[in-house]
């Protein structure tokens, strides 16, 4: 039933400038209760947008299933801090940007051996076992023993293959996980293993990621991908939700995604931008030091929505220069953005306001310092 719309995933049929006059309330009122949307495009900002459209403008009494995967990137949940949950350098080595969804739950991996689904629903109705047990009877149709632990991960003998979180609003609810179906494992330790971090002294206020051991449906089937996964979770979701008849999936593709009504594109470009990204993220303190030749040095750094708040710097050195350039540099961090670049940017602060106290004397002392924080904020 699926398959001919995800078939080669080149030969998709247009949607219909229709269905776009004027919101997915209107195409959704002139349907049935159940409905199946489809993307092609692997964006995640674009993808989340239209994630967020589907439960802000679809009627409430709808049950919908969404499906979607997205190109490499690390997606955080609303409240999570990901200084302390990701390995920022690696992304950044990697070319693996950040994404901040809207919904709460931990932080993912995505990429094209990644897909994933959500699950609109009245509040009422809504149950996250249920839809967790929807998924894994889905991947048991496929031979594969997948089963629901007791955190609501889809799990294969012991690993999860499925993370999941949720959000809820007035009237409607949602569900959504990724599934791993041939993801590169590597690349997700990479991303998202403690041992791999360098950010000890962290002591943040956000919703902390719980590790867990993960694997592959690949391990367990030589033919899974995409296109079986999405069959199977949407003859799932018609046998639990449209008494087994099926329905014809709407498929988001490159070409009809610019007749989206224009708050999806707005909510795309909110997605993308640095208030949202990093000034969402709770308030937290890092406290870090190191032993130079010359002295130890510790630091003590509050901040809050992305920005420095507080940042405290001293010395066990007794040269009273070296005390006074360090002490600077903490004062001039404070309103900075929390950054590898947060001590250029306060070296250069000194610069203006303080004119020729950074001088030939102290600027190795200076480098030092500045090398040492890039490594470690």
């Amino acid at each position: 039933m699926l398959g001919q719309y995800l078939h080669g995933w080149r030969r998709l049929p247009s949607i219909g400038v229709a269905f776009y006059k004027p919101t997915a309330r209107t195409y959704s009122t002139a349907r049935n209760k159940v409905a199946c949307y489809v993307s092609t495009i692997n964006d995640a900002y674009t993808n989340l947008a239209i994630e967020e459209w589907l439960l802000r403008d679809t009627e409430p009494n709808q049950y919908i299933l969404y499906l979607w995967r997205n190109t490499p990137c690390v997606v955080v949940g609303r409240n999570q801090n990901p200084f302390k949950e990701c390995n920022l350098r690696f992304m950044q080595q990697h070319g693996i940007p950040l994404v901040r969804r809207r919904s709460g739950g931990g932080a993912v991996y995505h990429d094209m051996g990644n897909s994933i689904y959500t699950i609109y629903m009245p509040r009422e109705e809504f149950s996250r076992k249920a839809n967790a047990e929807l998924v894994s009877r889905a991947l048991q149709q496929l031979d594969i023993p997948a089963y629901v632990n007791e955190r609501h991960d889809i799990t294969v003998d012991g690993h999860k293959v499925s993370g999941s979180a949720y959000k809820i609003i007035s009237a409607r609810a949602y569900h959504h996980g990724t599934m791993l179906i041939d993801t590169d494992t590597q690349m997700l330790k990479g991303c998202l293993s403690k041992k791999y971090m360098n950010n000890d002294g962290i002591v943040s206020k956000g919703v902390e990621s719980v590790p867990s051991p993960v694997t592959n449906l690949r391990e367990y089937s030589y033919t899974i991908d995409h296109q079986q996964f999405c069959e199977s979770v949407l003859s799932e979701f018609v046998d639990a939700y449209n008494d087994g008849l099926p329905i014809e999936p709407v498929v988001f593709n490159e070409t009809n995604v610019h007749q989206l009504p224009e708050k999806v594109e707005n909510t795309r470009k909110e997605l993308q931008t640095w208030d949202w990204i990093w000034g969402q993220t709770p308030e937290f303190t890092h406290n870090v030091d190191h032993q130079f030749s010359w002295g130890a040095v510790r630091a003590s750094i509050r901040s809050r929505h992305g920005m420095i708040l507080e940042a405290d710097l001293s010395t066990g050195s007794g040269d009273a220069d070296q005390v006074t350039i360090i002490s600077a540099i903490g004062v001039a961090l404070e309103g900075c953005r929390y950054s590898q670049n947060a001590v250029m940017d306060a070296i250069e602060k000194i610069k203006i306001e303080i004119p020729g106290l950074i001088n030939s004397g102290n600027q190795s002392i200076v480098n030092d310092v500045k090398e040492w924080l890039h490594s470690r904020l």
